[in-house]
C-alpha cells in the first residue's frame, strides 16, 4: 500500500516540473537572437528575419487570416501547435529574439 501512494505523489509532481519547462524550443535566456524557421514555412516567418535585433513596436506583422502572437519574456502561452500562426519573441526591452511558426 506504501508504494502506491508513493507513485501516486511522485506522478503528479513530475508532471508539473515538465509543464514548467524552459518555453519554445532552441530559445534560451540571454542567447544571441536567432531566427529559427519552419520545416515548411508555414506562416511566412522567413519574411520577417531581417527583423531580429529590432524593435517590435516599429513592425506590423499583422496579415489577414494568419494568426499572430507577441511572446514577451516570461510570458505564458498555450502549447498548441498551429502551422499558420507567426510568433514572435521579444525580450525586456522590446527588441526581436525570434521569429517562427506554430
Amino acid at each position: 500500500m506504501q508504494r502506491r501512494s508513493t507513485a501516486a505523489l511522485i506522478l503528479p509532481a513530475a508532471l508539473a516540473l515538465a509543464a514548467c519547462g524552459g518555453g519554445a524550443p532552441g530559445a534560451q535566456r540571454g542567447a544571441e537572437p536567432v531566427f529559427t524557421p519552419a520545416a515548411t514555412d508555414s506562416c511566412g516567418a522567413t519574411a520577417y528575419s531581417d527583423r531580429i535585433g529590432k524593435d517590435h513596436k516599429a513592425f506590423d506583422f499583422s496579415a489577414p487570416d494568419r494568426p499572430l502572437r507577441i511572446i514577451g519574456p516570461d510570458m505564458a502561452m498555450t502549447m498548441d501547435y498551429n502551422p499558420a500562426r507567426l510568433n514572435v519573441d521579444i525580450d525586456g526591452q522590446g527588441r526581436i529574439t525570434r521569429i517562427w511558426c506554430g
